[in-house]
């Protein structure tokens, strides 16, 4: 079994890393910027310590491996694709650890399969640094069932989600709308907090509402609670929003909350949902009827101005 990697950043040296020390051998890598002036020395300093040999070009690392991983940035993706497509053969697992779009995974999907090449959309749901290649995957695409076969008797934590590629990479993008915005929404709140030197009131206070209550009973009660409420708790956020200007304190994610408690207000009335045993499921599939709705509407209005210039002719004066 022969392992590469196209691009070798954080990602591509951390997995080899880890696979080293799990007995793997003869890994082999190419990064366009082996040879930069900065970032160059770096690369093959990280290639020595993980044992990997870098190669002159990703045309090389996908002409000589069972299993290629690409990791490269995400607007890189498409392209690198393009370099290796005749390189690639059947059968060869083609790791997809890009953050691109579910839509860029399903076109490159298509390409890798049309070869008879097995394609994996891997998204890497951990950290890197901490974990190595036990950062946990989540995998979807054709490769995937395989990719967990023949990768986790070296240690690589590896779950499936189905064949669909563009799955694993939705988990990943969607999780960060969470991970990333509550990290933005924490310190917008500590820095007011710290304004008003009442931080540690307000961190004990939250920790009241969350600590030791499971993940979903936090959704249940705040989606649906917001969804019921939300008329009342878009106004209460007016406040919080002049009240971070008044301190000259950046407040972009309280502005979004409020716009989306407005959003929310115009969707639900106050009988519509309860908060009594209510479940977030619910009101994510009301506001998905309502998307749904909505696009129905505007699909009618641009066929009808389709056909009103196709059979009436542009207006004139």
């Amino acid at each position: 079994m022969k392992i590469g990697f196209i691009g070798f950043g954080e990602a591509a040296y951390n997995i080899s890393f880890g696979l080293r020390q799990e007995g793997v051998e003869g890994i082999i890598a190419s990064d366009k910027m082996t040879e930069h002036a900065e970032i160059g020395p770096k690369i093959r300093d990280r290639a020595q310590e993980a044992g990997v040999t870098l190669m002159g070009s990703a045309k090389e690392v996908a002409g000589q491996t069972d299993i290629v991983f690409v990791a490269v940035p995400a607007v890189n993706a498409t392209e690198v694709f393009q370099e290796i497509v005749d390189s690639l053969r059947p059968e060869q697992l083609y790791i997809d650890v890009c953050s691109t779009s579910p839509s860029v995974k399903k076109t490159i999907s298509t390409g890798v399969e049309r070869i008879g090449a097995l394609y994996v959309d891997a998204a890497m749901l951990g950290s890197l640094p901490l974990k190595k290649h036990q950062v946990p995957i989540t995998a979807s695409g054709s490769g995937a069932h395989l990719f967990k076969e023949t990768m986790s008797p070296f240690g690589m934590d590896i779950s499936t989600i189905g064949t669909e590629a563009g799955a694993a990479s939705a988990v990943k993008l969607i999780r960060s709308i969470f991970m990333k915005g509550i990290a933005g929404l924490m310190l917008e709140m500590l820095q007011g907090a710290h304004e008003y030197h009442v931080i540690d009131e307000v961190v004990e206070s939250i920790s009241k509402s969350m600590d030791g209550i499971p993940f979903e009973s936090h959704l249940n009660r705040l989606i649906t609670g917001t969804a019921t409420h939300a008329r009342r708790r878009g106004a209460e956020l007016n406040g919080s929003i002049q009240m971070l200007s008044e301190r000259y304190i950046d407040n972009a994610m309280t502005i979004a909350a409020q716009h989306k408690h407005e959003m929310l207000a115009e969707t639900f009335t106050e009988t519509l949902l309860k908060t009594d045993n209510g479940n977030y499921r619910d009101t994510v599939a009301a506001l998905s009827n309502d998307l749904n709705i909505k696009r129905e509407e505007n699909n009618a209005r641009r066929k009808k101005n389709i056909f009103k210039t196709r059979y009436t002719g542009p207006e004139t004066d």
